[in-house]
């Protein structure tokens, strides 16, 4: 606990003011404890992994004994949102105050990637040759990279302790992350080691947020897709989402039973069921999912609970003081399809298999239906806390916070991964290589399970 104060102040030192007005240390206390009470009547989850006395703790913590920049208070309310560890629970900034941050900030030009926890350089055309895809960082303006990575960690919010999504997260929005929670400078001083094992340090020009987010790549994958190979399929889902799917003129249902059908009629014997970068979306999709991999019937949530002062959509009882729901169809038995899949199942997940999807892994994990490969999900073996949702707003400094209502339990009695996901059979790491040139060494582990 000691520790962790002391790196708050650390981290709280870096952060600039974003603009000249400053709430007063009054109206940023005020906002707090208005945070902190919508929280304990809005969020069941809120000591799901962190005791009350703890969550005491840090609130108190960031209390204010002077006025504050607006930014600083945002950033406090991000790092309190992560102590929730909730994955679901987030705050954004006001409008005026995000326009106005992208508009004066310059954001470092880079796209990186993690190898392991070694930090690369993935796309460095901006930099007009200064430094080079595959450059290791070892230090940006004489901050230490794991540092840098440790102070963004502070301020994502992720299901228990799950590390993978904040990795992923700070892989894809670096450029917006350093600027926004580590260092406001316009230019930076970035140490790398090259891919010939020298040293150098150079300095490079911050740019404007679209000029970084033009590097980019652009995905214009289908979010469900089939392919039917020699020795097994491939089949893709890349969201739950029945708005996502709707948008690009998908029917889940159509195209679960039309593809599990297909492999019946094919006598396919190993299926590979990718869901990487599957953020979730809808519980009974995932429970539909699952149960054309099942052999028996089975409970896909144990319970669903709620505060006591929910009282929106569902039937809810009382048991034992607490509140549950009672008509969420993800609570009933379910029964296997006619046409399941009874051959191997080569399950690939990473840190952005989150939500529903993480649910439909750890119940096809907890059930032994299935092989794992990949990273350990971005979501919790236990559930989440998600499903119907309020957006609160701060009364002083306007920043909105998404406080869901439904903590779920998946019905994984007695399983041994609490606060972690979906721990792989099969754990694979990128390398640098494997970054640079689009290799995919999750996919390489899977069809050599199958040979």
């Amino acid at each position: 606990m000691f520790r962790s104060f002391i790196l708050l102040c650390l981290i709280f030192c870096t952060i600039d003011q974003l603009s000249a007005q400053n709430l007063s240390a009054r109206a940023v206390n005020d906002d707090l404890k208005y945070l902190y009470s919508q929280l304990r009547e809005l969020h069941p989850g809120i000591n799901r992994y962190t005791p009350a006395d703890s969550m005491n703790y840090f609130f108190k913590s960031m209390e204010a004994d002077e006025e504050l920049a607006e930014l600083e208070l945002f950033a406090r309310v991000r790092f309190l949102l992560s102590k929730v560890r909730c994955g679901h629970t987030n705050a954004s900034l006001p409008m005026d105050q995000y326009e106005k941050f992208v508009s004066e900030r310059r954001f470092i030009p880079l796209m990186v990637g993690f190898s392991g926890t070694d930090l690369y350089i993935t796309n460095a055309e901006l930099t007009k040759g200064k430094l080079n895809a595959g450059d290791r960082i070892l230090s940006i303006n004489g901050r230490e990279v794991g540092e840098v990575v440790a102070t963004i960690f502070q301020y994502l919010p992720s299901d228990g302790f799950i590390k993978t999504g904040k990795y992923r997260y700070v892989e894809n929005f670096f450029y917006y992350y350093h600027q926004l929670f580590v260092d406001n400078q316009k230019s930076f001083v970035v140490e790398v080691r090259d891919v010939n094992g020298k040293l150098k340090e150079v300095e490079i020009s911050g740019v404007e947020l679209r000029e970084v987010e033009a590097l980019r790549v652009t995905d214009n994958e289908p979010f469900m897709s089939m392919v039917n190979e020699a020795d097994y399929s491939l089949m893709r889902i890349r969201t739950f989402s029945s708005s996502a799917l709707n948008q690009q003129g998908v029917n889940y249902e159509r195209f679960l039973s039309k593809s599990f059908d297909e492999l019946k009629e094919k006598s396919v014997k190993n299926l590979i069921l990718d869901l990487r970068g599957n953020g979730g979306g809808d519980d009974n999709y995932g429970a539909t999912l699952v149960s054309y991999f099942s052999d028996k019937p089975f409970r896909y949530f144990d319970n669903i609970q709620v505060t006591d002062s929910y009282d929106g959509y569902g039937r809810i009882s009382e048991r034992g003081g607490v509140r549950f729901m009672t008509s969420h169809k993800g609570l009933d038995e379910w029964k296997p399809q006619k046409n399941r899949f009874s051959g191997k199942v080569i399950v690939l997940t990473d840190g952005f298999s989150f939500s529903t999807c993480a649910d439909v892994a750890a119940v096809l994990h907890h059930n032994k239906w299935a092989i794992f490969v990949g990273e350990e999900t971005g979501g919790g073996y236990d559930g989440n806390t998600s499903g119907s949702t309020q957006t609160i707003k701060l009364p002083n400094s306007n920043i909105q916070v998404r406080v869901p209502m439904w903590m779920y339990t998946t019905a994984n009695v007695g399983h041994e991964f609490h606060g972690r996901g979906v721990i792989p059979d099969f754990p694979i790491q990128y390398g640098i290589e494997d970054l640079l040139n689009d290799r995919d060494p999750v996919m390489k582990k899977a069809l050599e399970l199958i040979k």
